[in-house]
């Protein structure tokens, strides 16, 4: 029996079209013409939206509505359809966006294959808790957004956030790592950073805000910025200056603080900086374990390193410490104390 040649090529299940489609669009490599396709894609059929719909709830509704603000600047959603076009993830041609975007309409998804396939981005490389952010960073990623109000945002690698924007604020949560914010004055809606210990405000200035282990560090660039704790207490801290707080206190302002915002560049500063934290600094960058023991950890640190090229940093720190760098395997890396 002669094949039949005008059969349209299998597509993959649709559990496994939406979280190819979560992943392209969290992997900071989305173009405009993958955002258009995406959008397409949705439109195409009730059931890919009641996909992404499902998918999107079962991992706790955070992008719903609100990829938008995390769109590249220079995407603008069409205003007419687009013609058909070939689409390299699923294989096949793109209907055109011929009809409005249906919501929540009945379909049935095996959730289950959504996680196993989700599962295989691979949690080392591209954290799976980034799935539900509205903005995150991979492992040796830096990212910058522009947001509808202008603001900027630059991402740390393996970093998380979260946007709410309201007539009356602007708040970004930091859920995980670091991120330098250039605000967009607006008199009328202040920009909130909130943290596990607190907030940040700013009517429109230059600042990095880092979430650390039960403490939020601050490093403001232009202007003031205003931090209030849980527990309510207040205080300002003027450009050139870093603080920290917890959930109670803040910190006296510091200008010794003011390179831990060095990353901004690629780069780690350290003045006498144990070396534990600069290790601290190093492993978002690095795919795999990177470990430091107690005794080398207290060790201080002078120089600059490069965060782009960790094995070049980890042989420099070698080179000027008396340390030991142990490298059991590409991914498994332990530093400890130099001994005779």
């Amino acid at each position: 029996m002669e094949p039949d040649l005008n059969t349209a090529p299998l597509q993959p299940p649709i559990s496994d079209q939406v979280v190819t489609w979560l992943v392209l669009l969290r992997s900071g490599r989305a173009t405009p013409a993958d955002y258009a396709n995406f959008l397409a894609w949705r439109d195409a059929d009730p059931q890919h939206e009641s996909a992404w719909q499902q998918l999107t709830g079962a991992l706790g509704g955070a992008m719903n509505g609100r990829l938008s603000d995390a769109y590249p600047s220079a995407f603008v959603p069409p205003a007419d359809p687009l013609p058909a076009a070939a689409d390299p993830l699923l294989g096949g041609p793109v209907p055109p966006l011929s009809h409005p975007r249906r919501r929540f309409l009945a379909g049935t998804l095996a959730l289950g294959a959504c996680a196993v396939g989700a599962a295989y981005v691979g949690n080392a490389y591209y954290p799976l808790d980034g799935l539900t952010a509205d903005a995150a960073t991979q492992t040796g990623e830096r990212r910058r957004y522009i947001l509808s109000d202008g603001s900027q945002l630059l991402l740390n690698a393996r970093s998380r956030v979260n946007l709410e924007y309201t007539s009356t604020y602007r708040k970004l949560h930091l859920l995980e790592g670091a991120v330098s914010i250039n605000v967009q004055a607006d008199p009328s809606r202040p920009f909130l950073v909130r943290t596990a210990e607190g907030v940040v405000r700013s009517l429109g200035t230059s600042y990095m805000v880092r979430q650390q282990a039960r403490r939020t560090l601050v490093v403001v660039h232009e202007h003031d910025v205003e931090i209030e704790t849980l527990a309510g207490a207040r205080g300002l801290v003027p450009a050139g200056m870093g603080t920290r707080f917890d959930a109670t206190r803040i910190g006296v302002p510091r200008t010794d603080l003011v390179p831990e915002a060095a990353w901004e560049h690629g780069w780690i500063e350290a003045y006498d900086r144990p070396l534990a934290e600069v290790i601290a600094a190093l492993r978002p960058y690095r795919q795999g374990s990177l470990r430091v023991s107690m005794a080398a950890g207290g060790l201080p640190v002078r120089g600059s390193y490069p965060l782009d090229d960790t094995d070049a940093a980890l042989r420099a720190l070698e080179n000027s410490m008396p340390i030991n760098v142990r490298r059991f395997t590409p991914w498994f890396v332990s530093i400890g104390v130099l001994t005779a």
